[in-house]
């Protein structure tokens, strides 16, 4: 098991409860201020990227409804059950 703050566990739920996470290629959003407090998730990343539970992307090539550049969050393989929609392998500590 993989351990997480309740921090990080809160942003991995949103990714999985966004819309791109629903279409079958797994758990994905794309990381806006629209959507995301940006100052807790630019703090967050760092810290899930280097335990592998996600792959972040700066500039996806995806513009926000202003214009702006978006990112991208993808939940690794490891810590995905597809079948059940859930996430696995973290524990919150």
């Amino acid at each position: 098991m993989t351990k997480v703050t309740e921090k990080e566990m809160a942003f991995l739920e949103q990714i999985v409860c966004s819309d791109y996470s629903y279409d079958g290629f797994g758990f994905n959003d794309y990381i806006t201020h629209h959507e995301y407090d940006m100052r807790s998730v630019r703090g967050l990343i760092p810290h899930l990227i280097e335990k592998g539970i996600i792959v972040y992307d700066d500039d996806c090539g995806v513009e926000d409804i202003d214009g702006n550049p978006m990112a991208a969050a993808y939940v690794t393989e490891d810590y995905v059950d597809i079948e059940n929609h859930k996430l696995i392998g973290l524990e919150v500590v």
